[in-house]
């Protein structure tokens, strides 16, 4: 993944329902992908690839899910991923608003 490229977050979920439909809860934020460690960098690209772990723990009920998109191109790549395998930098860049 290009250090340059912005990724958008939405929080979602949890016991509150953020971000789902009827919900005046929003959870979102920007990040680029230079803010994160090469670690996290790699981790999301596998993730984008579609090489998630298939550990059902990560899935909690009443759990946040972490919605991240990037642009490639001209095309959208968007992914969810639960909060437990979201790194600390994309979930630290959301921001709640009351819509």
């Amino acid at each position: 993944m290009a250090n340059d490229v912005q990724l958008s977050v939405e929080r979602i979920g949890g016991l509150g329902g953020f971000g789902l439909p009827g919900s005046h809860l929003k959870s979102r934020g920007q990040i680029s992908a230079s803010e994160l460690s090469a670690e996290d960098m790699r981790k999301l690209e596998a993730y984008f690839e579609g090489k998630l772990p298939t550990n059902t723990a990560f899935n909690v009920a009443d759990g946040f899910k972490y919605r991240i998109t990037k642009k490639v191109g001209n095309d959208l790549k968007t992914i969810e991923l639960p909060e437990a395998l979201t790194p600390s930098a994309i979930s630290g860049c959301v921001k709640d608003t009351l819509e």
